[in-house]
């Protein structure tokens, strides 16, 4: 950020930004590291390296470190486990989304709109079958039984479609159309 009204910082705090502004304008904290380690697939510059395996999945110091900053800078305010933008952060948020790509504006969006309604269980399931490499944390241990309801919920709200719970799930895709049909689901694109 630039300019008297903005604190300084890079990309990563810009994305932090972008991503609350376009989740409503708060982003629930237990999310907030999971749905930054999804987006650093997809965009590069925000530090996938820097991520580690903790009891809640996947974890980035540099995560904390700039939502720590947004808030001492007034841009965020962590409270009641959400991380909400401020007037500060929603006029940052502005300027980060004028000097944004439009390609990592349509990702943030595209993953806020994906995740945002979806509940942390669900979320931390999607995270460790699509990340394996997360599935070490005792949350996941906690989840493991509950999988293939976790990614049969995403199905059910739309979030995935039958080929990537198939994919998920290590099932196959005409197994996971069956059990859709058994539970009343009609995946995108059956």
């Amino acid at each position: 950020m630039s300019g008297a009204k903005n604190p300084p910082g890079g990309y990563l705090r810009e994305v932090m930004i972008l991503l609350a502004r376009a989740s409503g304008g708060h982003v629930r904290e237990a999310k907030l590291q999971k749905m930054m380690y999804l987006l650093s697939y997809p965009l590069d510059g925000i530090g996938r390296g820097h991520y580690e395996t903790s009891d809640r999945g996947p974890r980035s110091a540099a995560v904390e470190a700039e939502k720590a900053s947004l808030e001492s800078a007034g841009v965020l305010r962590c409270e009641g486990g959400r991380a909400g933008l401020t007037a500060r952060g929603a006029e940052a948020a502005e300027d980060a989304a004028g000097r944004a790509a439009p390609r990592t504006l349509a990702v943030i969006r595209t993953y806020a709109d994906m995740f945002g309604d979806v509940d942390d269980d669900e979320l931390s399931a999607y995270v460790y079958l699509a990340c394996t490499e997360t599935a070490r944390s005792a949350e996941c241990a906690r989840l493991q039984p509950r999988m293939e309801p976790l990614i049969m919920s995403l199905l059910r709200k739309e979030k995935i479609s039958a080929q990537r719970a198939a994919e998920l799930l290590g099932q196959s895709y005409l197994s996971i159309l069956r059990k859709a049909g058994d539970a009343g689901i009609r995946p995108l694109g059956a």
